[in-house]
């Protein structure tokens, strides 16, 4: 194996009906679109898409299908969003007075 080679992940995602579809590369564009600062919307999940497509994940074009995705991926972008703030939000340190202990 190439040590070099670009790490991937895969992601199974699964549908209301209990349909589940294993992606690549999901990880990996959520967090492209996060540190570019994408809101979770409408918008935001149509790039998702398109990422996952360019990446060679097959999604059909059905509108049927593509409306199942477009709700899953919402939610796990904004799951994806939550949990990268509150992250970031507990490695900002607070401040402390000059001498203080902070208490």
């Amino acid at each position: 194996m190439d040590p070099n080679a670009p790490t991937v992940s895969r992601r199974t995602l699964r549908f209301i009906d209990g349909t589940q579809v294993a992606v690549n590369n999901l990880y990996e564009i959520m967090m492209e679109l996060y540190s570019v600062g994408k809101e979770a919307n409408r918008e935001t999940v149509e790039e998702i898409i398109a990422g996952l497509e360019a990446m060679g994940n097959y999604i059909s074009g059905s509108e049927v299908t593509r409306r199942e995705y477009r709700n899953i991926l919402l939610k796990e972008y904004e799951e994806f969003v939550e949990t990268h703030d509150r992250e970031k939000d507990d490695k900002i340190p607070t401040k402390t007075p000059e001498g203080g202990t902070g208490r």
